[in-house]
């Protein structure tokens, strides 16, 4: 937020060194955003939600002790205590490990932040924050989309069984698995297929794939520096000083990579090209690499498939609709030249990443929430699929409107 949204007269040595210290963050912020892939520092964000609670504080404390001219920096104010609550909601809504849940729930700074906006919301802060922008076309479209949405991927699972060919002769079986390897199995799996609720598994790994930048990153800060503080205290260990070799080594490889990720893939393959199916690159081009980092990760069910599936429908269908000005813009980004082999001007909605447009419209629609919790979803559609089609948009739109109100009431931290 830059200085200039603050008459110079409502800053004093504290809010303005406040002022000072936030745009000192959200330097910080943005230069990592841009040079790590997206990468977030918990702390640092949560530091800079901090920064901006405080200084709304200080500013409604300093202008309504003046008795005059609060509501020139109203606006200032509710929108900096917006920014602060939308930080910490895209910290808490990143798709993390099973063994990281709970990570920045558990930081010092997030009570700390916590503790802040109760203090601006009892003294009078909620009625400075920005109105959501809800008119009537949004939330007829907004409607629509969902269940349009609900209703195309929420039918009845595949229960047709498999062909039996274990039924046949030994001689006809051998024919067929080899006429056709792939629709044909000897013992294939039966109804219903994927993994129902209650049956999720839980999986580790000892290594994830990472953008190169925060490959490097990780190494430099963190990964090499404990393996040199471990070889200091134990300078004869062989084992420590051959993984530092090794990283170092590693660090050195990734350091040299220039990989230039191709648009589409060019038939025939030539030798020492890597093309994104081989390899796996970020939706903005950047090549994913192995690091030996363990993580523990959870199957997912059909009911998670189908809702992620219905969550990136919503995404792609409001996408140019103007509904959110901030996917809207990435809409018309990724259809031009400068979005680089990324862009598609004949179906940029399906390079949008999705799970960034749903927390975007998250934010500005509380109601979708019920997207993301497998019990809400489940009432919802139940609710879509009976009845006809106008009946359940009606019902969703006036859900829509309910949840906005509400949202609008109790702002609050996950």
């Amino acid at each position: 937020m830059a200085a200039s949204d603050l008459p110079p007269s409502d800053l004093s040595q504290e809010t303005g060194e406040l002022l000072a210290e936030e745009g000192r963050l959200e330097e910080l912020t943005r230069d990592m955003d841009a040079r790590l892939s997206g990468m977030k520092d918990i702390d640092l964000t949560l530091a800079l939600a901090r920064v901006k609670l405080r200084l709304c504080i200080a500013l409604m404390k300093r202008k309504r002790g003046a008795g005059e001219g609060f509501e020139d920096v109203g606006a200032a104010i509710g929108r900096r205590a917006v920014s602060a609550i939308r930080l910490v909601d895209g910290l808490a809504s990143q798709n993390i490990s099973e063994d990281q849940r709970g990570t920045v729930q558990e930081s010092p700074l997030f009570s700390e932040v916590r503790l802040l906006l109760e203090e601006f919301l009892v003294s009078g802060g909620g009625g400075l924050l920005e109105p959501l922008e809800m008119d009537e076309r949004k939330r007829r479209i907004l409607s629509r989309t969902v269940v349009t949405s609900i209703r195309k991927y929420l039918g009845e699972d595949d229960l047709y069984p498999p062909f039996d060919v274990q039924r046949y002769p030994p001689f006809v079986q051998h024919l067929l698995l080899s006429v056709f390897p792939v629709m044909i199995r000897l013992r294939p799996q039966k109804p219903p297929y994927g993994i129902e609720e209650g049956e999720e598994m839980t999986y580790s790994s000892r290594a994830m794939r990472v953008p190169l930048s925060q490959a490097i990153h990780y190494m430099e800060n963190e990964l090499l520096p404990q393996l040199e503080h471990r070889l200091a205290s134990q300078p004869g260990d062989a084992a420590i000083q051959d993984k530092v070799r090794r990283v170092r080594e590693q660090l050195e490889e990734y350091r040299s990579l220039r990989v230039y990720p191709r648009a589409a893939p060019v038939l025939p393959l030539e030798k020492g090209y890597h093309t994104q199916g081989m390899m796996g690159f970020t939706p903005d081009g950047e090549i994913l690499v192995s690091l030996p980092l363990p993580v523990t990760f959870k199957s997912g069910t059909n009911l998670d498939r189908k809702m992620e599936l219905v969550r990136m429908d919503v995404v792609r269908r409001i996408a140019g609709k103007r509904v959110s000005r901030e996917i809207d813009r990435e809409y018309r980004r990724l259809r031009g030249i400068e979005s680089g082999p990324r862009g598609s001007s004949r179906t940029p909605s399906f390079k949008l990443d999705p799970g960034w447009g749903f927390w975007v419209l998250r934010q500005d629609f509380p109601f979708l929430s019920r997207l993301s919790d497998k019990k809400l979803f489940q009432e919802l559609a139940g609710m879509v699929r009976s009845g006809s089609l106008g009946a359940a948009q009606r019902r969703v739109s006036d859900l829509i409107a309910g949840d906005q109100e509400r949202k609008a009431e109790r702002p609050s931290l996950r």
